[in-house]
């Protein structure tokens, strides 16, 4: 095992308003370099979407081969939160930066949200049928059920991190998803 494997993982980061209550969108951060800077392996195709009410594609897949790639995805990271909230925005946009390259079954989604948002099931089917794998981390106490849905019909693991602990939660999930096994086989 070279540790050099075709892993395809798009990050999807809630910037929306209720971001900005009790830190949540610095343990965002924190945990989004710690999987860019330390967690996921070289060879690895990371793409990154935020979103609000709309999503924005902060970087299209880029393949980690030297520390310099990780710097460039975690200086993309949201700097401000602001905005309402639609998480199938955001995967639809994931989904779309994945297939310019890769088809998505078996590629992996990292969904960061306090999952505030009462619309998720709207895109249920398609995250079905896009055969990706959904791990959620939830930022705050309010996250819908249907936030754990996405992780449980995709076989992610899911996580959640409450605004209280500091980001223990976050690093214990991002520990996780570094021993997810592979979908690709390795050659």
């Amino acid at each position: 095992e070279t540790g050099i494997g075709q892993r395809i993982v798009c990050l999807v980061l809630d910037k929306s308003g209720s971001m900005a209550t009790g830190n949540r969108l610095n343990r965002l951060n924190q945990a989004g370099q710690l999987f860019l800077l330390q967690t996921v392996e070289l060879g690895s195709w990371v793409g990154m979407v935020t979103f609000d009410s709309a999503a924005h594609v902060q970087s299209e897949l880029i393949q980690i081969n030297s520390g310099s790639d990780r710097d460039t995805l975690a200086k993309r990271l949201p700097a401000a939160a602001s905005g309402g909230t639609s998480i199938c925005s955001g995967l639809r946009s994931a989904f779309t930066v994945i297939r310019k390259k890769y088809p998505t079954d078996g590629s992996e989604i990292v969904l960061l949200t306090d999952g505030e948002d009462n619309t998720i099931s709207g895109c249920f089917n398609e995250v079905k049928q896009s055969g990706a794998i959904i791990h959620t981390v939830a930022l705050g106490p309010s996250a819908a059920q249907e936030l754990e849905e996405l992780s449980k019909m995709t076989g992610g693991l899911q996580t959640y991190a409450s605004d209280q602990v500091q980001n223990n939660g976050l690093i214990d999930a991002f520990g996780a998803l570094s021993g997810t096994k592979h979908h690709h086989h390795h050659h």
